[in-house]
């Protein structure tokens, strides 16, 4: 029998995916509002609603102290709940 040794990635696809497609676009021939070039609302301090909740889950998959407070200063987010 032979046995395979697969890397469990603890980020869902699903996360990747959001973070890879919600980017901010300029309106009116790039003078205008940021705005998410996937679900077209207003970008925000912290994005689009989508982005920021996967980057909310990204944040509570992550073990590194070093790399939340650089997500924490980022996107606002706090351990005790929602910024």
């Amino acid at each position: 029998m032979v046995s395979f040794s697969v890397r469990h990635d603890p980020v869902p696809a699903s996360v990747k995916i959001d973070l890879e497609l919600h980017k901010p676009y300029r309106t009116w021939f790039g003078f205008g509002r940021l705005r998410c070039e996937w679900c077209n609302h207003k970008w925000g301090a912290h994005g689009c609603p989508q982005r920021r909740s996967a980057v909310k889950l990204l944040a509570s998959r992550i073990s590194s102290d070093s790399l939340r407070d650089v997500l924490t200063t980022l996107i606002g987010f706090t351990w005790g709940g929602a910024a």
